[in-house]
């Protein structure tokens, strides 16, 4: 048996079965039973795009990680960095580091070093619509602001619904742990919001995989130059962008400089 996912999806699973174990057994210790249960149910593991933000994930992975390889679970990985530079500049990084030299010792890591990159290649549009209806619309546009712009992203908005004429609406989608989250406009297949609204506001992997889920087609408009300034706002663009690639959902982006 085996199990592959995006990393943000894995760690939202396990904070998910956490809870729920603490919640019958709050004196217990949850890791344990969550890595056998896990181990029972694949023994072959593969994310995607592994990255460590905050202390509480290294400390729950460092340890959960360790129990499942002691388990004789397979764990394949790719990452965007190599295991020494994880949770590099994380709090308390010196007791995640142990972790590091484990993943070292116990898997075989492998450098992609293939001077294509797949990210700037051209890309076919598919949503739950015909390709003829949006084949001559961009999906990146600049500068936001011009009244071009806008014209292009309420055709998509149109475009991407089974019906054309569909209300534009306010709609509240589920997100783990008994949490929703508002998007301000709606339709039956596509989300459109502004960066601020998905970057700016405390959201993280949990929300941005709940508008996966539930939209074919995600729209973010005003997205600023990214830089050092919006270094946090920035981390979460990424992550947004990591689930709608997962999830397989099409992204429009309006930004206020070009995409090179």
């Amino acid at each position: 048996k085996h199990r592959r996912c995006h990393f943000h999806e894995f760690m939202l699973d396990v904070h998910q079965r956490i809870h729920v174990y603490k919640a019958n057994h709050p004196k217990a210790d949850p890791i344990p039973p969550v890595a056998a249960a896990l181990a029972k149910e694949a023994t072959l593991l593969c994310f995607d795009e592994m990255q460590i933000t905050d202390i509480a994930d290294a400390m729950i992975i460092k340890r959960l990680l360790t129990l499942l390889l002691d388990l004789g679970v397979v764990i394949v990985t790719t990452s965007n960095r190599p295991p020494c530079h994880l949770y590099e500049g994380g709090i308390n990084r010196s007791l995640f580091v142990p972790f590091i030299d484990t993943l070292n010792e116990r898997l075989k890591v492998m450098e992609m070093t293939g001077t294509h990159d797949y990210r700037k290649g051209e890309s076919s549009v598919t949503t739950s619509v015909s390709d003829s209806a949006l084949a001559c619309l961009p999906a990146y546009v600049y500068p936001s602001n011009t009244a071009s712009s806008k014209t292009i992203l309420d055709r998509w908005m149109k475009s991407s619904n089974d019906d054309a004429d569909a209300t534009i609406r306010t709609e509240t989608i589920p997100v783990a742990m008994g949490r929703t989250l508002a998007i301000r406009r709606a339709n039956d297949s596509c989300a459109r919001c502004t960066f601020r609204e998905l970057c700016h506001e405390p959201l993280g992997a949990a929300d941005y995989l709940a508008i996966a889920r539930r939209f074919d087609t995600v729209i973010v408009e005003d997205v600023p130059q990214l830089g050092g300034h919006v270094y946090n706002e920035a981390r979460r663009f990424v992550t947004l962008i990591d689930a709608l690639y997962e999830a397989r959902t099409t992204l429009i982006v309006a930004a206020e400089v070009p995409m090179e």
